[in-house]
């Protein structure tokens, strides 16, 4: 009980961050003053490593992701290479997962180290 509300406590946070980022009304000047590592966009996959991103910030995304399909304790009980996991994440998208490339390479990259 206690982790399925932390866990949905980190979601709702990194909601917000999102909407406050995408917003109109603030000047991109002002975001790049001030830039918190949810809000970083990398132009390339390389520029943001998953090592950059907190656990618990890596975990809100892939609930994020995962919507009611899977619970996060089943997804991190994998034990899968990088190539399994993408072919994972391919059929996710095809199921309709809205997910970035930049953000399937981030998510493959902390599953992996994960288990090392």
């Amino acid at each position: 009980m206690k982790k399925s509300f932390i866990a949905f406590l980190a979601v709702g946070l990194v909601a917000i961050l999102l909407l406050g980022a995408c917003s109109s009304g603030v000047e991109p000047t002002a975001v790049q003053e001030a830039p918190t590592k949810v809000l970083e966009a990398p132009t390339t996959v390389q520029e943001t490593p998953a090592a950059s991103l907190t656990d618990a910030e890596m975990e809100a995304l892939i609930a994020e992701k995962a919507h009611d399909q899977h619970t996060l304790e089943f997804i991190l009980g994998q034990n899968k290479t990088a190539e399994e996991w993408s072919t994972t994440l391919d059929r996710m998208i095809q199921y309709g997962a809205k997910i970035s490339p930049e953000e399937k390479t981030l998510i493959i990259d902390w599953l992996v180290s994960r288990n090392k």
